[in-house]
This record gives structure tokens, C-alpha cells and sequence, in this order.
């Protein structure tokens, strides 16, 4: 059992006078769902070697925010209302002109193995973390790079903002490993062939996908997942067997089939088709949007109007994304506009602002609690980008990316699986299951909040003991 508690010290540079503060921490079921075991294809050897030492990886990280957050154990990443303030990572300075992320007190930081407790002491500059703090948290060590995105947040951090917990041996979309023919948002969808993975069921060790057989049926196929069983006259890793297939009620607004969009959203467990005519869509032309509730598979269909002021880019695979209710796209003739419309209200729309930049570039990667990220590429390097939906902001992230790969791998979540994401490749490669680790392992809600500004310096200590 690990229990926490933390201190603020915040030290005015012209008086010398010191403000402490000390609070007591509740611990989230974060590492829990860590270290859980998931089935046939979690590896041993990133759980045993990966990330170890636990202490400096998994608990490595510091976040503060700006308004508290439900001490509930199952609140393991932060809901978009509340801003990020402050950031630290362990073992690691701030060299950049980042203004959020503070710096590691090596000195005074202490692994003590007699009294079994990790002391972790950050160190933050005038210049660094100055707002309002309401909530202090522990993260993972790449959760501490400004992963919520800040307004100076600086790019080319060569890491990834996912944690791998396997070897990605379990091949979904791998035509030649599935016994159809499997894929993703990468490679796209052939009517009337393509079975586009969607989701990953654990309980039912089964992994979705669905198929546009024409422009008015989409049928539903679940194969299995080999995470909880295994036949001894099958080979897990070549052949993904058919447990169930089954049509989809017939649609009443036939689909354009020229050019699709799709992902599953973890917000309400619905399945998400975009679909238009056009490799662009003009100021008044329609588009629809399919969704397919997971619980019941109803099925509800939207046509949606470009109620923007220019043409609209939804050319195919991960140039949309819905999240929470609202459908996200670009312009155009000047990708640098993203918007966000209402699903159902295509009035209820806004362009979104660009915090500390000015261009973007970029495809939709995932959404998760009121926050979706952008994967971008120029001229060699890579980007990572966060939209807010309570702010309407586009803010850029330290991490390059989501996870490692040479290309921008598409992501499946997995049903009641709050950390869990399964990564891949059109139909030709897997990258296996992650955890994004900017997740909550503690929550730290301060009884006052305190104001940091230009004018203090602070020290942030937080000690996590195995009792």
C-alpha cells in the first residue's frame, strides 16, 4: 500500500520570507491498472525491464493544475476544465524557454530503502509555474514533460507521451494474420471488403471492426482477440477466427461512400462514421455523420452542413475526429483553421485558436476526457498537439509523439479499459498495447490555493511510502 504526502515552499526573492504548505495525498488506481495483468500479450519484460526503476518511471512525474480534481481513485486523467499550471520530471532539468515545467532537486531528492519512502523534490524558477495551484499529482516520468500543452510548451522532445506494455505480437489488422481482410484508419477502407477495426472487448476477448457493405448496410464483425484464451489447434499469432457477424439495421440516410472518416469514442462508447461526397466540401454542403451505439447498436444518423465561412477538408481516414459530442476538421484551403461542430447542430460551430503558434500541421490521432490530440510532421521532426474543449485551444506538447514509430500509427481503444490503447498500422503492422502516462497516479487537492508569481521561487517536496 503506498500512501503520500506533499509540501509547497514558496520563497519571495526580495523579503526571504517562505509560505508552506502541507497536504496529504490520495493514490489512484492508475498503477493498478499498471501492473495488472492483461492477458496473453502483455510482456513481462516491459513491465520487468521497461520501466523499471518504478519509483523514477511510473511515479516520476509532477503536475500541477489549477483547479482541484474529485479525489475518486478512478479519476486517472484530469478532466479538460482543469488547466495545467506547472510540470516537473524526474531526473530532469528545464533547459528550454518552456515557462511550465520546473527542475529535479537531485540533491535533496532521497530513495530511502530502510523506511521504504521515495522523496521527490522539484525546484521551480520566478519564471516557472506562476499561476493559481489547486491540485498537486504524481504522473509518469514523460507525463512531466508539459503533456497537457502549454502556450510555450517547446517541440522536438525526442519521447513518446504512450507507454508500451507489450511486444505488439498480436496482429489485428495484419491481413495475412486475421483470415480477412482487416485494418485501419491507416490503409483505409474498400467498400464493401474492408473490415476497419474499432474496438478491443477484453471481457469478451473479441476485437470489432465494421464493414460498409454498400451505401445503406454496414455490418459488424468480431474476431477473436486471443488476450484471455487460447485453442490448441490454433495459432494465436496467424489466424484471428470469426466469432460473430451480424448487420447493422438499414440505414435511412444513404451513405457517400467516396471518402470516409471513423473512430470509436470512449466518452459514450459509440462508433463514429463520417462520410462525404466530396474531396472537399464547399459553405453549405452536407456531409453525414453515423453513429452506432455500442450497448444496443441503434443506429443514428446526422447530415451535417458546412455552416463554416470556407471549404472543409474531410478527404478520408483521420481528417475528422469526434469527441464528447463535437466533430473536429480542418479548412481547406488553409489547414491551420480547425473546427469544432456540434454533432446534430451544425450552427454550433467555432474555429478553434492557435496558442503560441501560428501554423499546424497534422491528423487526429485520439480523444480522452474532453481533450483530443494532433500527431504532426515538418521537415524531419515530429509534433504533438492538444485541443481543449472547454477552452477552445489548440496548445502544443512537449512529446513528440504519442508512440514510437516512423509513420503515424492509428489508435484503438479498449472497452472499460480507462488507460488502455492498442496501436497499428493500415493492414500491414502492429505496434501493440500503450498507456498514455500522463495519467493522474495521485490526487493532491490543497485545502487554499496558493498564487505563485514572478516574484517567489518554489519547492515542491512529495514523499510516496510503501506501508
Amino acid at each position: 500500500m503506498l500512501k503520500g504526502s506533499m509540501k509547497i515552499e514558496l520563497t519571495d526573492v526580495h523579503t526571504g520570507e517562505t509560505e508552506t504548505v502541507l497536504e496529504q495525498n490520495m493514490v489512484t488506481n492508475a498503477l493498478s491498472n499498471i501492473f495488472k495483468p492483461m492477458g496473453l500479450d502483455k510482456s513481462p519484460g516491459k513491465m520487468l525491464n521497461g520501466m523499471n526503476p518504478y519509483y523514477q518511471t511510473v511515479l516520476g512525474g509532477l503536475l500541477l493544475f489549477d483547479a482541484e480534481i474529485e479525489e475518486n481513485a478512478n479519476n486517472l486523467y484530469p478532466p479538460s476544465g482543469v488547466n495545467l499550471i506547472g510540470c516537473a520530471s524526474y531526473g530532469v532539468q528545464n533547459n528550454t524557454t518552456g515557462t511550465l515545467r520546473g527542475g529535479f532537486n537531485q540533491t535533496e531528492s532521497e530513495l530511502n530503502m530502510t523506511d521504504r519512502y521515495m522523496k521527490y523534490v522539484y525546484d521551480f524558477t520566478t519564471s516557472q509555474a506562476n499561476g493559481t495551484i489547486s491540485c498537486v499529482c504524481l504522473t509518469h516520468k514523460n507525463g512531466g514533460y508539459t503533456s497537457y500543452g502549454g502556450k510555450d510548451a517547446p517541440f522536438g522532445s525526442n519521447y513518446g507521451l504512450g507507454m508500451q506494455v507489450c511486444d505488439g505480437q498480436l496482429q489485428y489488422v495484419y491481413t495475412n494474420y486475421t483470415g480477412a481482410s482487416t485494418g485501419d484508419k491507416y490503409s483505409g477502407i474498400s467498400i464493401g471488403t474492408t473490415e476497419a477495426i474499432f474496438l478491443i472487448n477484453m471481457e469478451e476477448d473479441a476485437v470489432y471492426y465494421f464493414r460498409i457493405d454498400n451505401n445503406k448496410k454496414i455490418t459488424i464483425t468480431k474476431r477473436r482477440a486471443y488476450m484471455k484464451s487460447v485453442s490448441v489447434l490454433e495459432n494465436p499469432y496467424s489466424k484471428k477466427p470469426l466469432i460473430d457477424s451480424f448487420e447493422l439495421e438499414e440505414l435511412k440516410t444513404e451513405l457517400p461512400t467516396s471518402y470516409t472518416s471513423c473512430n470509436f469514442d470512449i466518452a459514450d462508447n459509440c462508433l463514429y462514421i463520417v462520410s462525404c461526397a466530396n474531396y472537399y466540401l464547399e459553405v453549405n454542403g452536407t456531409f453525414v455523420v453515423t453513429k452506432v451505439s455500442f450497448s444496443n447498436w441503434k443506429v443514428t444518423q446526422y447530415t451535417m452542413t458546412n455552416t463554416t465561412a470556407e471549404r472543409i477538408n474531410l478527404n478520408g481516414m483521420r481528417t475528422s475526429y469526434i469527441h464528447r459530442g463535437y466533430i473536429f476538421f480542418r479548412g481547406y484551403n488553409n489547414s491551420n483553421r480547425i473546427y469544432k461542430m456540434e454533432v446534430g447542430n451544425s450552427a454550433n460551430v467555432e474555429q478553434l485558436k492557435m496558442v503560441g503558434f501560428t501554423s499546424i500541421t497534422g491528423t487526429f490521432a485520439l480523444g480522452i476526457n474532453g481533450r483530443v490530440y494532433i500527431e504532426g510532421y515538418s521537415s524531419g521532426v515530429y509534433y504533438l498537439y492538444v485541443i481543449n474543449l472547454d477552452t477552445n485551444e489548440i496548445l502544443k506538447v512537449e512529446a513528440s509523439r504519442i508512440i514510437g514509430g516512423s509513420n503515424y500509427p492509428c489508435y484503438t481503444p479498449v472497452l472499460n479499459e480507462p488507460m488502455l490503447w492498442f496501436g497499428s498500422y493500415g493492414n500491414w503492422s502492429t505496434i501493440g498495447y500503450f498507456i498514455l502516462s500522463n495519467y493522474l497516479a495521485t490526487i493532491n487537492n490543497l485545502s487554499e490555493p496558493v498564487t505563485k508569481t514572478a516574484d517567489k521561487t518554489m519547492k515542491v517536496t512529495y514523499i510516496i511510502q510503501e506501508q
